[in-house]
């Protein structure tokens, strides 16, 4: 049986996608297989959908990674998650970008636990202040 092929592309405005990328492959290496498109301004989302369209095989699962729920980019590739074999997720980040690399998650059931554990990973990280004990020596 042939394995089935996966490709993940991560959209963005300006230049976060390039940099999830770039950080995903310093992390994971440099075999990554994953494509990143960044909306500049004055550009079209419109125009940057139609170049993934045409970089979509039939024969894939693809997973697209957007910036911004309700973002253009977002928006914008709303039609290609239509397909059967295409899937598309919101709130791209690094811990989603190299876990959807990593796993090449693909059900419901894997994606469902991609994004709750990408969400695990937003948190405030706080520091108890060291309160000193004048009685108590070091040694």
């Amino acid at each position: 049986m042939a394995e089935t092929k996966y490709q993940i592309f991560f959209i963005s405005h300006n230049k976060l996608a390039e940099g999830v990328l770039a950080a995903v492959k310093m992390i994971a290496g440099d075999q990554v297989e994953a494509t990143a498109y960044g909306l500049m301004p004055g550009q079209n989302p419109e125009d940057k959908i139609k170049e993934i369209e045409a970089k979509i095989e039939s024969d894939s699962h693809t997973l697209i990674l957007a910036d911004l729920f309700g973002g253009s980019m977002a928006n914008a590739a709303v039609q290609l998650a239509a397909k059967p074999n295409v899937r598309l997720i919101t709130g791209l980040n690094l811990a989603l970008a190299l876990a959807a690399v990593l796993e090449k998650p693909w059900t419901d059931e894997e994606i469902n636990k991609l994004i709750a554990r990408s969400r695990e990973n937003i948190r405030e990280v706080t520091i108890d202040p060291v309160k000193e004990d004048a009685e108590e020596d070091f040694f």
